[in-house]
């Protein structure tokens, strides 16, 4: 395992021995699990940007060929369909 040295304010320390003490734990430990549960939330709203990029640039293609199909009526199209059969 890796090592680091870490600085931070007293009160931060404090309020680490705090929480480590509660929890029962290590520094080192409670440090860890704060890192993992932050990379957790870091990469879902990672995931949520990417997703709203990708619906972003499905509307950008969409609107770019909304231009090719004016005049198209999807409905009638479909009742012609369904009228041939």
């Amino acid at each position: 395992m890796g090592r680091i040295n870490l600085s931070i304010d007293e009160k931060e320390l404090q309020e680490l021995d705090y929480m480590s003490g509660k929890a029962n734990i290590s520094r080192s430990k409670l440090i860890r699990e704060a890192i993992r549960l932050y990379k957790k939330e870091f990469d879902k709203k990672n995931m949520e940007n990417r997703r709203i990029e990708k619906i972003k640039n499905a509307i950008r293609i969409q609107d770019s060929l909304r231009k090719y199909s004016k005049g198209w009526d999807g409905v009638s199209e479909i009742r012609k369909w369904r009228e041939a059969r």
